[in-house]
């Protein structure tokens, strides 16, 4: 009978241990109604019956006093004390990077597209001058996709924004984006498969490469500081001519040399040009009258100089001791 009590009173609980009570103890309760059946018993078998009774009684009473002890002797909790509340979420450093830049290009009036990670192979290369030769097209660069009628490649550069906003006729073209892309990397300290890109395109009438080197000298110390040391080298991209590459001193090692630098002293933050007359005359635009320029960036690799991160591939490991870093 107590072990049935024992089994029912689970919570520990004054509200719970007062309905049980009451079930058993009450003017309606167990032992009430059994007392009751006193009277239709034989003589000889009552003395019996109200003896195992009283004893049952006695043995229930005691059960909650002892209860209603332990209940008392429980640590009382005090409401006004504040209360352990869940970690909060935070915004990864990739994230707060991407935020970062938009801000720096908000004064220049810098429409924010995005584009689909699964595309066709005309955005991602015939479009932007790169030819059925080109390496960036081999297997073992490119993630190919089979069966997907609409849909050829994982994008290899944010860059297939920029042929979708060219493709729209409308000037002036003032375009920036954010994403993933994919390349069949080897992964080490500074390359990942999948890395967030960042990636704008200008197109209008008048615009030379000094106003491209303005810009991209606007983003670079707006994200770095004034005081960063910063270089253009020249570079070869398909769709840009002529193309550079701007560089900073590394964040980490001063210009020493690391291995997030490859131990060179300088990080390239992006690659750049002047948008490749092809690429213009693709898209029905005069390169005689219209000009433009892209330029285009690895957040990931931002993120991680900000953060102080080593290696790419920490910012993807859902590690909190990362995430939790504040980007500087």
């Amino acid at each position: 009978m107590i072990d049935d009590l024992l089994s029912r009173w689970t919570d520990k609980k004054t509200e719970d241990l007062k309905s049980l009570e009451k079930e058993w103890l009450g003017k309606d309760g167990h032992l009430k109604r059994a007392f009751t059946l006193l009277r239709d018993l034989p003589a000889s078998e009552k003395p019996s019956f109200a003896k195992s009774l009283n004893e049952l009684k006695l043995e229930v009473e005691e059960f909650f006093r002892s209860k209603k002890s332990e209940i008392k002797r429980l640590p009382p909790i005090d409401f006004s004390i504040p209360g352990i509340s869940p970690d909060l979420g935070a915004l990864h450093p990739i994230t707060l990077v991407e935020q970062r830049i938009s801000k720096l290009l908000t004064p220049f009036g810098f429409q924010s597209l995005l584009g689909p990670e699964l595309e066709t192979e005309y955005n991602c290369f015939d479009s932007l001058n790169i030819p059925k030769h080109h390496p960036a097209r081999d297997m073992q660069d490119t993630f190919y996709c089979e069966d997907l009628p609409n849909a050829q490649v994982l994008r290899t550069h944010t860059s297939t924004v920029q042929a979708r906003a060219l493709a729209s006729g409308k000037l002036p073209i003032k375009v920036a984006s954010f994403g993933k892309v994919y390349r069949n990397e080897t992964e080490d300290a500074s390359h990942q498969a999948m890395f967030h890109q960042f990636d704008l395109i200008w197109v209008e009438e008048g615009l030379k490469l000094a106003h491209l080197t303005g810009l991209i000298e606007s983003i670079v110390k707006g994200l770095f500081g004034q005081e960063r040391k910063i270089r253009f080298v020249p570079k070869f991209y398909p769709y840009t001519e002529p193309s550079i590459g701007p560089q900073i001193d590394c964040t980490l090692c001063g210009g020493k040399g690391c291995p997030a630098c490859g131990g060179a002293g300088w990080v390239t933050v992006g690659g750049a040009g002047m948008v490749h007359r092809n690429v213009l005359l693709e898209f029905k635009y005069d390169p005689n009258k219209v000009s433009g320029f892209a330029f285009g960036l690895g957040t990931a690799r931002l993120a991680s100089q900000f953060s102080g991160i080593p290696k790419l591939k920490m910012l993807y490991d859902s590690d909190l001791r990362i995430l939790r870093r504040r980007v500087s």
